[in-house]
């Protein structure tokens, strides 16, 4: 049939990933310890403009939505709990560098205090592998920081979210002032707990899985 292709990562290892996922399993599929949570970790930067999206529209009519010129973005560095999505932690920051990333860290040591062992699934992103953060590790032994093979989106769990998020708060809205738009987000990231039905069933350990590209 005449399709259109699907785009995966270049860099991509297939073999790297089902490897990866095998070590995985067992932090997703079995009841977690009482005193271990999992996150998975990630960036996103939402910019100041309308999404275009599908919507029912009547036939033979066309549905127009105002959209921004300009290009201001937030920065967010956040993480959610790989079994309870609604549960989101986040800070919003200048930029996404090591500093925001120990930030977050302090953050979810507040926030899960009876936890002996936070597992924090992440990229290989330079400001999630600074040689700084990395001493503050060995000095927070509650963090453990597990990293996913290289060019794997497919295989973070929060990029769901992302997506749901943009669904929920950007796609066919229309913010005319920054301020606006970026209250809608902070809205959106302080009241995940009312979307808990529809995030559980969106994210579920079910992964992406690719064959060897050519």
């Amino acid at each position: 049939v005449y399709k259109k292709t699907t785009a995966v990562p270049g860099g991509l290892d297939v073999k790297e990933q089902d490897t990866y996922l095998k070590q995985l399993e067992p932090f997703l599929t079995e009841t977690p310890a009482a005193n271990e949570v999992v996150v998975f970790m990630d960036a996103v930067h939402p910019q100041h403009n309308t999404r275009s999206d599908y919507a029912w529209i009547k036939r033979g009519t066309k549905k127009e939505i105002r959209s921004n010129t300009g290009r201001n973005r937030m920065n967010i560095n956040g993480a959610m709990n790989a079994l309870q999505p609604e549960e989101v932690t986040v800070v919003e920051s200048e930029s996404i560098n090591a500093q925001s990333t120990q930030e977050l860290f302090e953050k979810l040591l507040k926030k899960y205090p009876e936890k002996e062992l936070i597992h924090i699934i992440a990229d290989n992103a330079k400001y999630y592998t600074n040689t700084k953060l990395r001493e503050w590790l060995k000095e927070n032994p509650r963090i453990n920081l597990l990293y996913l093979p290289p060019y794997s989106p497919n295989l973070n769990l929060i990029e769901r979210l992302w997506k749901f998020m943009r669904k929920k708060v950007i796609n066919l809205h229309y913010y005319p002032k920054f301020d606006e738009f970026k209250q809608a987000i902070r809205d959106f990231f302080e009241n995940t707990q009312q979307y808990k039905d529809e995030l559980r069933s969106l994210i579920t350990p079910n992964f992406q899985r690719f064959s060897q590209t050519a």
